[in-house]
């Protein structure tokens, strides 16, 4: 299998080596017969810097690798040789540690590969090659350790994710934002760096291996509750649009992707991402990468049932209002990137489609929002932990002029409440508070 299919591989299981790494290698080992002692980091670092030099000119021996066992068997092999040459003698968990680090730097992804594999991660940044950290499901950030040994350690690795993307560091640009599979797992990744900044700052956000069901949104951490399920369910039945708002990092692609799951089995889809990260529904068409406008509007003119894209911004004001202008528009799900406030929501919408259209009739905008958004998701994340604000009804006011969104589920008196809007919508009995 080639490298970059097992860098997106699901790990199997059942195999050790796929085990998040050791948290650290033992710093110094005493020398023997009078010989002085020597670190562990030194040595991983020789037997790296060996393999390295050994297939320089000789790209025939890592092409005819074939299988991780082999990529492994070549890094012990290298092993023995440069502890041979010292006489070292290691433990033999020790041993395999060592090898297991090294392997990791030079065919996976180094220092990140223990976040990857550990599915409770759900965020890494890196700043700088000692400036590592992993955030789990509803904690705040932790440092990583150890982190990259140094720059060219740090590049190497940001190489390899981006590979696994579709492109590099050389023609990446200042920024990069696409999507791949890391280890099994959806990631997005985003990337800034020179000139904008003196050096690379890398984030990845990360998704489960396999696609999340509404319901499994409402276990702890909950993102959201369990009636917010019924009443997202009962809204996709009622063949309803709708718009996920929130900051960064509060859950809104995790969302989307949950409801494109959710999405009746005959329903024809189309997805439209800027980085292919979220898990598609069978028979779904797919859009990802490039000009963002231009692929709304290619998914729009396939007449799907309905679209789902992640996420729309200024940049796409046309490509909006050419879909929520038009009489045979597919129902939407659309994740917007701006504050769950309504306040703020409603100008930072207005603003959205004025870009392009500072003309436009404020009538014909408040209709065409209010009829394709009927509904709002509003998600927050208050001290890093992802969770519902409410679910909104979005009302054009009897002027026609403004819009106002009216609590459809809030929480009030310490419990989820249902508002009247409710009744609207085909809700079976609640499931849970």
């Amino acid at each position: 299998m080639p490298l970059l299919d097992r860098l997106s591989a699901t790990p199997d299981d059942d195999s050790g080596q796929n085990q998040p790494p050791p948290q650290d290698l033992s710093p110094i080992i005493p020398g023997r017969s009078g010989r002085p002692g020597y670190s562990l980091e030194a040595l991983r670092e020789r037997i790296e810097r060996e393999l390295i030099e050994e297939t320089a000119n000789r790209p025939d021996i890592l092409n005819n690798l074939a299988t991780e066992a082999e990529q492994r068997d070549l890094v012990r092999d290298v092993a023995d040789y440069v502890l041979g040459q010292d006489a070292i003698r290691l433990d033999h968990r020790v041993k395999a540690d060592l090898i297991d680090r090294a392997y990791r730097n030079l065919f996976s992804f180094g220092p990140l590969d223990g976040c990857l594999l550990d599915p409770d991660v759900i965020e890494i940044t890196a700043t700088a090659p000692h400036a590592v950290h992993a955030r789990r499901r509803g904690d705040k950030p932790e440092p990583v350790q150890p982190p990259f040994d140094d720059a060219y350690h740090f590049e190497s690795i940001l190489d390899r994710i981006l590979a696994a993307g579709g492109t590099n560091l050389a023609h990446a640009g200042p920024f990069a934002e696409v999507g791949a599979v890391l280890k099994g797992r959806r990631a997005r990744i985003s990337l800034a760096g020179p000139p904008v900044s003196p050096g690379y700052s890398l984030t990845l956000r990360l998704h489960p291996a396999h696609a999340l069901a509404l319901d499994d949104l409402t276990a702890a951490p909950a993102l959201i509750p369990p009636l917010a399920a019924d009443v997202l369910r009962a809204i996709l039945a009622a063949e309803r649009g709708l718009l996920i708002v929130g900051d960064a990092g509060t859950g809104k692609t995790t969302l989307a992707g949950a409801l494109a799951v959710a999405l009746p089995a005959q329903s024809r889809a189309a997805i439209v991402e800027r980085a292919a990260e979220m898990p598609l529904p069978p028979g779904a068409a797919h859009h990802a990468g490039g000009d963002f406008g231009a692929a709304l509007r290619a998914a729009a003119a396939e007449s799907p049932g309905w679209l789902v894209a992640d996420e729309i911004c200024g940049d796409d004001s046309a490509a909006v209002w050419d879909i929520l202008s038009r009489d045979d528009a597919p129902r939407l799900i659309a994740v917007f990137r701006g504050t769950h406030r309504p306040d703020r929501l409603l100008s930072a919408l207005s603003m959205l489609i004025r870009k392009e259209r500072p003309a436009l009739d404020q009538r014909e905008l408040v209709a065409a929002l209010a009829r394709h958004f009927p509904f709002v998701v509003a998600l927050k994340a208050p001290d890093g932990a992802p969770q519902l604000s409410q679910i909104a009804a979005l009302r054009a006011a009897p002027s026609g002029e403004s819009l106002a969104l009216e609590p459809l589920l809030s929480w009030q008196n310490g419990a989820w409440t249902l508002g009247p809007g409710a009744a609207d919508l085909p809700l079976d009995p609640p499931s849970g508070p």
